[in-house]
């Protein structure tokens, strides 16, 4: 570092020349004030006490509406993926009689009860079949748990904040 050779001279002087020199260990320690209570307009602390409340119970709610849109986001990936593996199986042409391929298809023939007859399955061979209605169910069940979360998430933001 250099010397600055005139000490009185402020002009030519860093920040650092002007004020003395301390370490961190020298500087007084001030006590940290306790938290205030919050008090409303009026002073009464019994309003701010219940405003407290009030603003926990929002945010317990808010924890919960986010939970449920988790839960939601969980339950269509499950949903979809089990009507994809269907699908496979199905264009495959898996035997119904399997363990497996029987019972996945008995769990989603349930789901797409409301698509059976939309569209005639082509099929090659008597267990073999490209459904177009496990495809449409796909997309349509996908589209109905997108709006409602984006719903939730809207329940959930503040105004100003951006959904997307």
């Amino acid at each position: 570092m250099r010397n600055n050779p005139n000490p009185e001279d402020v002009a030519n002087a860093r920040p650092t020349d002007v004020l003395p020199q301390k370490r961190m260990e020298d500087l007084p320690l001030r006590p940290v004030p306790p938290p205030a209570m919050p008090t409303a307009p009026g002073g009464n602390p019994e309003e701010a006490e219940n405003a407290e409340i009030r603003l926990e119970e929002a945010r317990t709610v808010r924890y919960a509406i986010g939970k449920l849109n988790d839960f939601i986001q969980w339950f269509i990936m499950v949903l979809e993926v089990t009507l994809a593996i269907r699908f496979l199986l199905k264009l495959i042409g898996a035997d119904p009689a399997n363990l497996f391929a029987g019972f996945l298809y008995a769990l989603t023939g349930i789901i797409l009860v409301p698509f059976s007859d939309i569209v005639r399955a082509p099929s090659i061979h008597t267990n073999q079949a490209f459904e177009w209605s496990t495809l449409i169910a796909m997309v349509i069940y996908w589209l109905v748990f997108w709006a409602i979360r984006q719903f939730l998430r809207i329940l959930i933001s503040s105004p100003e904040e951006p959904v997307g």
